[in-house]
């Protein structure tokens, strides 16, 4: 018996490979897994109680989209992004979830929208420590979440989900859970649902950008912050080492 040309047979196993890249996603979203460990086929077929072999495939689909790197001799690990990828993640962002805004807010969209909104303004009101803090990275989430499914457009929707892994991961890389930051964030993120709320398609995309944008000014700093530029001082002392990799005498 087949099933849009698929023996029956099969779908039990794509099922089980789906399943596995879902639960992994979540796991690496969820930062249950870490950078500089390798990621093991038991130890997350038993996490998300499903076969190694889907977990395996689910793996090597991960390494295909650059989201995890397989080091010989090492393992596999799940891939920090450098800065330049972040900055292109940041351009992909920009457009997509910019065009969303701007379609959420034409078409008029509802949704789960005003609740969010709701949520928000409780949640600027408290005092943004311990739990409260969990929850304004969590509902800023659905924020964007709930701003490219308003958009109502399916392929616009599928280019966002493919996205959902970097930006998490982008995100990781230099989560401090600033306060002030979290703070901001909030603010900025009811902004923009306030204005998609209120048809205004331009402030609308004007406030994403501008969140967005300040996401990464800052992503950029703690990028610079862990890898600060070497100084004159180091230069200069690298220079005999350079030299003679070259084949030329030191000056």
């Amino acid at each position: 018996m087949t099933i849009l040309g698929l023996a029956s047979n099969q779908l039990p196993h794509r099922f089980a490979r789906t399943v596995a890249m879902e639960r992994i996603c979540s796991l690496l979203l969820d930062g249950a897994v870490p950078f500089d460990v390798p990621l093991s086929e038991r130890a997350i077929a038993e996490a998300i109680a499903i076969g190694r072999m889907p977990v395996r495939e689910a793996l090597r689909d991960l390494a295909r989209e650059g989201i995890v790197a397989v080091e010989p001799g090492r393992g596999t690990f799940l891939r920090r992004l450098d800065a330049t990828e972040v900055t292109k993640l940041l351009e992909v962002r920009l457009a997509i979830e910019g065009m969303a805004a701007r379609l959420a807010a034409e078409k008029g969209f509802v949704g789960e929208l005003p609740q969010i909104a709701e949520d928000l303004r409780a949640l600027a009101k408290q005092p943004f420590t311990g739990r409260r803090i969990r929850d304004a990275e969590a509902i800023g989430d659905r924020v964007h979440r709930a701003i490219v499914e308003g958009a109502g457009n399916d392929i616009l929707n599928s280019l966002y989900a493919g996205l959902r892994l970097r930006i998490g991961i982008s995100l990781r890389l230099v989560q401090l859970r600033e306060v002030d930051r979290i703070r901001e964030t909030v603010d900025e993120h009811l902004a923009v649902a306030e204005a998609i709320l209120a048809r205004q398609a331009t402030r609308a995309v004007k406030a994403l950008h501008a969140h967005l944008r300040r996401g990464h000014a800052i992503t950029m700093a703690n990028f610079a912050r862990r890898h600060p530029a070497p100084t004159a001082a180091k230069v200069a002392a690298l220079k005999p080492a350079l030299a003679r990799r070259r084949g030329r005498p030191p000056s």
